[in-house]
């Protein structure tokens, strides 16, 4: 177990340090040995973590469904239509912290388009979908549409702020305001029977 968590540790350490030099040099001036070498390790070390230096930005999709199972135990006392917006809320948090990162990951993610990342947007979904099933199965929640489809749009409309927001396309309302006005209008939808 330890040695277990002393893995997850040196992976998180590459993650942070590979961003910081991200932000400081540009994604395309860091090298795999430069990350390596801020890290003090070996740069075969480095693939025991990474294949490639493009999935360090992959790895906060990796992360967030780790962050998710965090988030949903810290609200599980929550009304179903609270709790999820306020998953989404910290999820995106971490985005408006580091909206270079977000750039980077984003273009990354679209770009490549790996399988490993379609799994964690599957995760995600799943994730959700769970939460969705469970309200409904206590009846804090009625709806007509199924647990996959409201978590396939609710995934959707997070997505779609991330995007659009890195792009500036609504510079004046912070990410998390851009995503409560879709989160509110498509709840509507949900709650209607």
């Amino acid at each position: 177990m330890l040695r277990e968590e002393r893995k997850r540790q040196l992976k998180r350490l590459i993650f942070f340090k590979s961003i910081e030099l991200f932000k400081e040099y540009g994604y395309d001036n860091v090298t795999v040995e430069t990350i390596a070498t801020s890290c003090g390790i070996a740069k075969g070390t480095f693939f025991n973590y990474f294949p490639k230096k493009e999935h360090v930005l992959l790895y906060l999709g990796n992360s967030q469904n780790d962050h998710l199972q965090e988030i949903t135990q810290k609200y599980k006392d929550v009304k179903i239509k609270q709790k999820l917006l306020l998953l989404f809320k910290e999820l995106l948090f971490v985005y408006m912290e580091n909206s270079d990162l977000l750039k980077l990951a984003l273009s990354e993610t679209i770009r490549s388009a790996l399988k490993d990342e379609s799994k964690n947007i599957d995760l995600f979904k799943e994730s959700i979908a769970l939460l969705i099933d469970e309200a409904k199965t206590n009846k804090s929640i009625q709806s007509r549409f199924d647990s996959e489809t409201i978590a396939s749009v609710l995934v959707g409309i997070y997505f779609n702020t991330l995007i659009g927001w890195s792009m500036g396309q609504d510079e004046s309302a912070s990410i998390v305001a851009i995503f409560e006005r879709q989160y509110e209008v498509v709840w509507e939808g949900i709650e209607q029977h």
